[in-house]
């Protein structure tokens, strides 16, 4: 088995790119104080902002954001395997830990494991059930403060993108190809 980098370390920078991991990014949810200020049509709201942290991977395009092209980035929750493990009996199961590995389970991605003496993550789940979007500037903001992140290198931050394409892109037909009517075609 080759040694091919799945990440690259990060320390106090404001660089942001596609495939970065922000860990216990604090992401603010307006709440019900904000949603009837907004309907009622008054200028504040006692309390708007619920603040939630959350394990975020950035989805955005690399070249979107280096050549500033977005306010806002495309964000989802990742979650240790082990946290989905419990919630699942299916994920708990060799196939299913094994269908996930394969790439075969179209609402998540699985990501490797990282172990060094700064940081450490366990294999871990991108949930694209949850789609975020955050101000480029605020997470810019955060980037900073972290020590030390996570960020996937080339071709896994692609491969990662290419699975939410596909989750994304799905289409869902309103009636499909009788799958016993195909069955019964026979060559003559």
């Amino acid at each position: 088995m080759s040694d091919f980098a799945w990440y690259s370390r990060m320390s106090y920078s404001s660089d942001l790119t596609q495939g970065d991991l922000l860990m216990q990014c604090p992401i603010p949810f307006p709440n019900a104080s904000m949603y009837k200020a907004i309907l009622e049509n008054e200028a504040t709201a006692e309390e708007p902002v619920d603040i939630k942290t959350g394990n975020l991977v950035v989805l955005s395009q690399a070249c979107d954001l280096v050549n500033e092209k977005l306010d806002t980035v495309v964000l989802c929750p990742y979650w240790p395997l082990t946290e989905i493990m419990k919630t699942s009996e299916y994920f708990k199961s060799k196939n299913g830990k094994e269908s996930l590995r394969q790439g075969k389970e179209p609402a998540y991605h699985l990501l490797n494991r990282y172990t060094s003496s700064e940081i450490e993550i366990d294999y871990s789940v991108v949930d694209f059930h949850r789609i975020y979007t955050l101000p480029k500037d605020y997470l810019k903001a955060f980037t900073i403060t972290q020590a030390h992140r996570l960020r996937l290198l080339p071709p896994y931050r692609e491969h990662l993108s290419q699975a939410f394409a596909r989750y994304f892109m799905r289409v869902g037909l309103p009636v499909d190809i009788d799958k016993e009517e195909i069955k019964k075609i026979a060559v003559s």
